[in-house]
């Protein structure tokens, strides 16, 4: 795994690791040629030893990071990654002038599907989409699954034509997928609001676009009476 924003591990852990070491073996080192006039090692092998240790153990402390923020069915990344990202992208957004749109997306009918082919037929679909929402939006858009089978996007943008070209490619890769064995039909409501313009509160702005997803969802059911 490399370093990055988005679905990418984090090198926190091992610089922090790596820094404490390097400060360790300095001070050790000053004070054997304090002691001693020389240091023991011209070429310093224990010192060595110790970084790839040091870089081991931070390795494994950004892992755990890393995974504490994903959701382990669909890769994407979970509640807690979205609460504390939201913050610093908002003040990014304010700072270069763009706008922000905070999505939501229910799967229709996904109690039918379950129901009718089985909960590991209903994690197919929702990887599905998470594969679909992946293809659509891009960096610095931030995808997470929400819970169940609800998805949430922080997707930035300039203007409206661009947000609904996201929206349009990620309904299109959905219409697009075909699951093997099952003849299923996979549909999605969408919902969204927009910072700062609708509200300033992640809150706030994911009732708002919970409660236009939902007049959807009742739309779509209406019809498929």
């Amino acid at each position: 795994m490399k370093l990055g924003t988005n679905n990418t591990l984090g090198y926190r852990g091992r610089l922090v690791s790596l820094l404490f070491v390097g400060i360790l073996i300095l001070f050790m080192r000053t004070m054997v040629i304090l002691q001693f006039g020389v240091a023991l090692h011209h070429f310093p092998f224990p010192a060595i030893i110790a970084v790839i240790i040091a870089w081991q153990i931070g390795k494994s402390y950004d892992k755990y990071i890393y995974l504490s923020m994903k959701d382990v069915l669909t890769d994407l990344y979970n509640r807690r990654f979205i609460m504390d990202k939201f913050v610093s992208l908002s003040q990014k957004a304010t700072k270069k002038g763009f706008k922000m749109a905070v999505l939501i997306s229910d799967v229709n009918d996904f109690k039918k599907v379950n129901d009718q082919h089985g909960h590991d037929y209903g994690d197919i679909v929702l990887m599905s989409i998470a594969k679909s929402l992946k293809n659509a939006f891009n960096k610095p858009d931030i995808i997470a699954r929400w819970g169940g089978d609800e998805f949430l996007v922080l997707a930035t943008f300039s203007n409206a034509d661009e947000l609904n070209k996201k929206i349009h490619n990620f309904q299109r890769n959905l219409s697009s997928i075909t699951l093997e064995e099952q003849e299923t039909t996979i549909s999605v409501s969408i919902g969204y609001a927009i910072y700062p313009t609708d509200h300033t509160n992640l809150d706030e702005l994911i009732s708002m676009a919970d409660a236009k997803m939902y007049e959807i969802k009742l739309s779509h059911k209406e019809k498929n009476k």
